[in-house]
């Protein structure tokens, strides 16, 4: 069931350091953003440093800050499979069918990283393949957390016991009002998301509808599924149908978990711990020189100090906590 890959996943949004989207990236970007740590080849091997090396951007016109959010705000960030865009040749990656995942903040320049959410599991989104229209997330940025120029930090270990990090630069500004987060300078390769097909005159049907990538899909309404069914508008279209179908499957069951989480809010108390007092954010795992390891197959990482945001996962894998000396800290031996 897994998606296998020669590459994994990177931060699409906001745009990580020296990616490929990133608006302020010059040259070439990073085409070892979707690889973990110590993986493939010596010079993925050589990457040591958290960020994937590039906190030395910061303060730079590489390092700019891509978004502004506020304290407290609602915000997002999403996950691509994508090939980097780059004169060095990299593979598409995937999601490997899951995995626990961590986002955080620094306000030192890398120094520390503060845990803002926990994903235990289904991370990324199993069905979400490696588009980033399908894998997005939702958190909360710490309440208390100080104005001023910070680092995002996006970290993912999957069930191949891989770890990988990436970073953004990001403002942090205002007073929490404002819960649409500011988006970076637009790609042109950002994708298209699915939407709501809106037709006046449709009979209720007891179904969703979507349109995507030219095909007019339809989702039981409120209920969960194992398929949607599309309608395409074209020949070569309809060859796709099948991928299309599990795209709009996957968005469908993502809209159903938000309304569920509206009824039964999940355990999110940001704003009663100050920031300063959150974890640190799990770094040293799976990688040379760690002394924590994650279980691996056929469980997914319950992270032991997940902080107080925590997004329970799909319970397809058994969650199990790592052994060994886990505590927060920098990536394996790599000491600022």
């Amino acid at each position: 069931m897994a998606n296998v890959a020669f590459g994994h996943m990177h931060l699409y949004f906001p745009p990580t350091l020296k990616g490929d989207n990133n608006p302020f990236t010059q040259g070439d970007a990073d085409p070892y953003l979707n690889f973990p740590y110590g993986c493939c080849g010596p010079e993925v091997k050589a990457i040591t440093a958290p960020c994937k090396g590039h906190l030395d951007l910061l303060d730079t016109d590489e390092g700019k800050p891509v978004v502004t959010w506020a304290p407290g705000q609602k915000a997002n960030f999403t996950l691509s499979g994508a090939a980097i865009k780059t004169s060095i040749e990299n593979p598409e990656g995937g999601n490997h069918y899951g995995g626990s995942c961590q986002v955080g903040f620094s306000t030192d320049k890398g120094k520390t990283f503060k845990v803002a959410a926990t994903w235990q599991g289904n991370c990324p989104l199993r069905n979400g393949g490696e588009d980033p229209a399908q894998q997005v997330f939702d958190f909360e940025v710490p309440a208390d957390i100080a104005s001023g120029n910070a680092v995002l930090a996006w970290t993912w270990i999957n069930r191949e016991k891989e770890f990988n990090m990436n970073c953004a630069s990001v403002m942090i500004s205002g007073d929490g009002n404002n819960d649409t987060p500011q988006d970076p300078v637009a790609s042109s390769t950002a994708p298209t998301a699915p939407t709501k097909t809106s037709n006046p005159n449709a009979q209720p049907t007891g179904n969703t509808q979507y349109t995507l990538e030219g095909c007019t899909c339809e989702c039981p309404s409120n209920e969960w599924t194992s398929k949607c069914s599309c309608q395409c508008d074209s020949p070569s279209k309809s060859k796709k149908r099948h991928i299309v179908e599990r795209k709009v499957l996957a968005l469908h069951r993502r809209n159903l978990e938000i309304a569920e989480s509206l009824k039964n809010p999940i355990r999110r108390a940001t704003a009663s711990v100050a920031f300063k007092d959150l974890p640190d954010m799990l770094l040293s795992i799976d990688t040379d020189g760690a002394d924590c390891e994650s279980p691996g197959n056929p469980f997914e990482l319950q992270f032991p100090n997940p902080g107080t945001n925590v997004i329970p996962g799909d319970g397809e894998y058994e969650l199990s906590k790592p052994t060994g000396n886990c505590v927060g800290g920098v990536v394996g031996t790599m000491a600022q």
